[in-house]
């Protein structure tokens, strides 16, 4: 996504406990999603799909859903729009989310939700390494991600004491409004 697009990607994938009580990342996918320099929303209907396609295809496993995104060349962090999506698992037991970049640097977080919420930052163990992007992969952002489009106007000017001002948004700004989207704050991720 970084390649084409210099935005944001996200995706799902799953975790899955061994007979060890080790946890397992495993799978991970991306799906249709709206992605940004500085933001990812994946759609409704495509995570409906993917919690229901996941369900089936685990079984009896005992599974969790892990949330994913790349910071591409941001450091891996926790945004406060990472820890939105990250609360909206608040109902069942624990979680995982993992952010990304493409220095190789992650977050992994494991949040507990009950019987106090308790949120850990740990370490994985890369034991299958892959290539970094295959064609697939490449003609599955083509696929699933759109970017937003903008239409430029022209320029509004406004005086503010002495100093005429434009109404040009700055990178900064364009980054704080995508944090602020009202859609990154209700994604269903309950269990």
């Amino acid at each position: 996504a970084y390649e084409t697009e210099k935005s944001e990607i996200g995706g799902m994938s799953v975790m899955v406990e061994d007979k060890d009580g080790d946890w397992e990342l495993q799978s991970p996918v991306i799906l249709k999603q709206e992605i940004s320099s500085g933001n990812t929303v994946l759609e409704k209907a495509a995570l409906s799909v993917y919690y229901s396609a996941i369900g089936k295809k685990m079984g009896k496993k005992n599974f969790r859903i892990c949330w994913w995104h790349s910071h591409h060349t941001m450091a891996a962090f926790w945004s406060g729009t990472d820890k939105t999506a990250i609360d909206e698992f608040n109902e069942g037991d624990y979680s995982f989310a993992l952010v990304i970049n493409l220095k190789e640097e992650y977050k992994f977080r494991v949040s507990m939700w009950k019987p106090f919420e308790v949120h850990e930052d740990v370490d994985l163990e890369i034991v299958d390494a892959k290539p970094r992007c295959t064609k697939k992969m490449a003609e599955e952002v083509k696929e699933l991600c759109n970017k937003p489009a903008y239409t430029t106007t022209g320029y509004s000017w406004r005086k503010e004491g002495n100093v005429w001002k434009n109404g040009y948004k700055s990178t900064d700004q364009i980054l704080l409004n995508a944090a602020e989207d009202p859609r990154q704050e209700r994604l269903p991720f309950h269990s």
